[in-house]
């Protein structure tokens, strides 16, 4: 008797990480911190956000790195993970984001695309997210600063990521607008908030002591 050979999953999660090179991952935080702490940082991020999501159901993980697969930190990951990795495509990080969803979307019904610096991200969350996807194009999870944290889609246009002033709090604005033009159906999740500056890894680390204490 042959068996049934399972059938993949309709959902994937992309997970957008980045090689830790020092001075050229998570910049606001320097001089605050030197570059070399700073990018020990966020692979203590890019650590934990894959912990909490390897418990996702009927999910399948994709990771897409930038700006090369050969980092010895993206081998220990790919190792640790076993994850499907591959490269970031595209001049900003617009083009980026709709390449890669673009790309799983060949194959997937439904993808949702997450960073790394969003610690309160927790499973429900992105789970939410799937669900949204049920009856809407796309869904956002904006953040404090006037981005998001989270995207996903059943479909996408390269025209959502048009013309967006990335690293600004007029991301999320922006993103919407253009989503007006497409007629797609958007549902927004909850505000959560990331790390990017000082003060927001102020407040990080004193969530930790409480949660310690």
């Amino acid at each position: 008797m042959h068996k049934t050979k399972k059938l993949k999953n309709d959902q994937q999660l992309i997970v957008f990480i980045k090689a830790p090179i020092p001075g050229q991952c998570k910049t606001r935080l320097i001089p605050y911190m030197s570059a070399q702490a700073a990018s020990e940082f966020y692979m203590s991020l890019v650590r934990s956000c894959l912990d909490n999501i390897k418990s996702l159901d009927n999910t399948d993980i994709a990771i897409y790195t930038y700006p090369d697969l050969n980092h010895p930190f993206i081998s220990e990951i790919k190792q640790k993970y076993a994850r499907e990795i591959n490269l970031q495509k595209g001049d900003d990080l617009g083009e980026r984001m709709h390449h890669a969803l673009q790309h799983s979307l060949k194959n997937y019904s439904k993808a949702v695309l997450i960073g790394t610096d969003c610690p309160v991200m927790d499973k429900d969350y992105i789970e939410q997210a799937f669900n949204q996807l049920n009856k809407h194009e796309m869904v956002y999870g904006p953040s404090e600063d006037g981005g998001y944290v989270l995207v996903g889609a059943t479909q996408v246009s390269d025209a959502v990521f048009s013309n967006i002033n990335w690293g600004t709090d007029k991301v999320l604005e922006q993103s919407l607008q253009n989503i007006n033009a497409t007629n797609y159906n958007v549902h927004i999740l909850a505000t959560l908030w990331d790390i990017d500056t000082p003060e927001d890894y102020i407040k990080y680390q004193q969530i930790h002591i409480k949660e310690s204490a």
